[in-house]
């Protein structure tokens, strides 16, 4: 385990230089366009099995665990969505809390068990990553939240939560002795996601983060969950069992691009909406899923 996360943590920093480098030269739109589609596709297809996740918590899809499961996800998603709509100021700081978890956990669940005081170092470390984005990304964050909310929100909110953030991540890290044996690779990884962050545009450092750090490595630990193997015969399982949810979710997003106004006052709360969606649910699913294996 020790060695595999090792060479997937190697192959990641290679490929976050070699597009921190590649950016710079190439067209934002094809950037955009490029790392757009791998959130449709990776990123979307990450997500696509939670179902399948939950039928193999309870053993199978024919009892009533496991249909009161799915009536929860469901409501959890309506409510998600509304949410965004009704006090879409809040739903956003919970929509950053609950993905700046989801990130940490998946990031570090792996060598910092799952229990509650850790939860909290999960939350940090994601919280870190978002704020660190938004910093560097600030024109297109607060244009967005501004949207979303109607509350302009200036530069010096975000600088000072980052370095609070940063002293309690540079603190926690120092004296914690599991977390100590990584502070040198984890401080090189930030940098060099900072330098991933600038270089390119909100989409791209977004996507780049949520495909190459987030969605491969919880697609791999998903294929291990559910069959047992990360091979080519689990992929196809796995391709095969969330073809179903992720193709809705491709023609909803197509639905949208067809028949939304990208530029109406309405179209950040949806396309959040469609994440919080996604994101909610998603994040119970997964955090059962490795309370289970842990």
């Amino acid at each position: 385990m020790i060695f595999q996360a090792t060479k997937n943590y190697q192959i990641n920093i290679l490929v976050t230089i070699l597009f921190m480098g590649l950016v710079p030269l190439l067209s934002v739109s094809f950037v955009d366009i490029f790392w757009g589609f791998g959130v449709l596709t990776v990123g979307i297809l990450h997500g696509a099995n939670d179902l399948e996740i939950i039928s193999k918590n309870y053993k199978g899809k024919f009892n009533r665990l496991y249909f009161k499961s799915i009536l929860l996800y469901l409501a959890v998603v309506l409510l998600g969505a509304a949410f965004f709509f009704t006090l879409p100021g809040l739903a956003l700081i919970i929509f950053v809390l609950f993905s700046s978890y989801h990130f940490g956990e998946q990031h570090w669940e792996d060598r910092l068990p799952m229990r509650p005081p850790h939860f909290i170092f999960y939350i940090l470390y994601g919280a870190f990553i978002f704020f660190l984005m938004f910093c560097l990304q600030y024109e297109a964050v607060a244009d967005v939240i501004e949207k979303i909310s109607g509350y302009y929100i200036a530069y010096p909110f975000f600088l000072y939560i980052l370095m609070t953030l940063g002293a309690l991540l540079l603190m926690s890290m120092i004296f914690h002795p599991v977390l100590r044996q990584h502070f040198v690779k984890e401080v090189f990884l930030l940098i060099l996601l900072g330098g991933i962050f600038y270089v390119g545009s909100l989409l791209f450092a977004f996507a780049f983060y949520f495909v190459v750090w987030h969605s491969i490595p919880s697609l791999k630990d998903q294929l291990k969950f559910l069959y047992g193997a990360m091979n080519l015969n689990s992929l196809v399982k796995y391709l095969k069992s969330s073809s179903l949810y992720w193709l809705a979710s491709l023609v909803s997003l197509f639905m949208v691009y067809q028949y939304v106004d990208f530029e109406a006052d309405y179209f950040m709360p949806l396309f959040f909406s469609f994440l919080a969606a996604i994101t909610f649910p998603h994040t119970v699913v997964i955090g059962l899923m490795k309370h289970k294996n842990g």
